[in-house]
């Protein structure tokens, strides 16, 4: 039986309220899934964004993986040829005649002016002995359980590119090594720089620290031509006052926490005499360029390094931990990046600033020659 039409009215405007209802939860909930959403990808943006920390470790990052690296540099052969003078050709015949692998090969590849070098490397390497006679270079080289910076063909007898590096550094700033000086080596280890300057130099009387007790053994029983001494990890130094012409420290004040730096300028201001020279190498904004570029320091350190370099002058990274440098524990002594206006500051007129050359050193330490007043 058919319903009647105000039955069939009131069923559709039933159906129409229902989905009017319906209608309305709808949008209720894409309003409310949109407004979530909305929430909820406003919060991951947030999240995701940069810090203003993160920013500026970003920015200092890629300022210094676009610095321009320091051109290599070789030093005049100035210690090189003292000794180099004093062999023959008969000398560098027989050395010829015996070098082998690498050595040879490098040798090949070498100019006249690296050869020089090469030539007092290999007549210890390969045992010359009568040109190790006449030239004053040593044969011994330090067992692997002693400290020493390199070792093999291009590190035996001493390195006299570094050994180079400190004269010519010192002649530059127009400062002297005078003759019957007295010369130190401030952190020596087993004498590889020294130990060239003395046989360059046997009017010289050759000093030399350091505070690795095992590498001065060595180095005493072997070198003679040099006075070595083991060296306190705080100042003072066993040396008079004003008793020192010439004093260097290679790869030295990159490793010292601000502290140490500060106490032993203080020291080696009172050892070295007035006029005389402080021949440092540092790790600046050169070196943590290079670093970047190459891969070798993180983008947080660099970034630690390079914020603190410019709000302070100074920046210090333990490296070393609880189980020291070869067995030197100090808190003191990791790596360390500081700045030419830090050191001026630093030194508070008792020197004088009489060279810098930034990333001199293997385009990863600045040399600096001061001046003691």
């Amino acid at each position: 039986m058919p319903r009647p039409p105000f039955v069939l009215l009131a069923s559709a405007a039933s159906a129409v309220a229902s989905a009017g209802v319906a209608e309305a939860r709808l949008r209720r909930r894409i309003v409310r899934t949109v407004a979530e959403t909305r929430t909820q990808v406003t919060a991951e943006i947030a999240a995701a964004a940069p810090s203003v920390e993160q920013l500026r470790e970003q920015m200092l990052v890629e300022v210094l993986g676009e610095r321009p690296e320091p051109p290599w540099r070789v030093p005049a052969p100035i210690v090189s040829d003292l000794i180099w003078a004093r062999l023959t050709h008969e000398d560098i015949a027989a050395v010829e005649a015996v070098m082998d692998g690498a050595a040879a090969e490098l040798w090949e590849q070498s100019d006249e002016t690296e050869r020089r070098r090469l030539a007092l490397n290999y007549i210890a390497y390969y045992h010359q002995w009568d040109a190790l006679e006449r030239t004053g270079v040593r044969h011994e080289m330090p067992p692997e359980e002693i400290h020493a910076m390199a070792r093999g063909a291009l590190a035996a007898g001493g390195d006299p590119f570094l050994a180079d590096l400190v004269f010519e550094a010192v002649f530059v700033s127009g400062l002297t090594v005078p003759e019957g000086g007295t010369v130190l080596d401030f952190g020596a280890s087993s004498g590889r720089v020294l130990r060239m300057i003395a046989a360059a130099r046997p009017d010289l009387r050759c000093l030399g620290c350091d505070p690795n007790a095992d590498t001065i053994a060595w180095a005493t029983e072997h070198l003679e031509m040099a006075e070595f001494f083991v060296s306190p990890q705080a100042p003072p130094l066993d040396l008079p006052e004003a008793s020192v012409d010439v004093a260097y420290a290679i790869s030295v004040w990159s490793h010292f926490d601000e502290g140490s730096a500060l106490a032993w300028l203080e020291e080696l201001h009172r050892v070295v005499k007035p006029g005389g020279a402080l021949v440092l190498t540092t790790h600046g904004f050169d070196c943590l360029a290079v670093q970047v570029q190459d891969g070798r320091i993180s983008a947080q350190t660099a970034s630690r390094a390079a914020a603190a370099m410019i709000r302070d002058g100074h920046f210090f990274v333990d490296v070393f931990g609880e189980e020291g440098d070869w067995g030197v524990k100090d808190a003191g002594w990791g790596n360390a990046y500081l700045t030419l206006d830090w050191l001026q500051s630093a030194m508070d007129g008792r020197f004088a600033t009489r060279l810098l050359w930034p990333g001199f050193l293997d385009r990863v330490q600045d040399v600096v020659v001061l001046e003691r007043r």
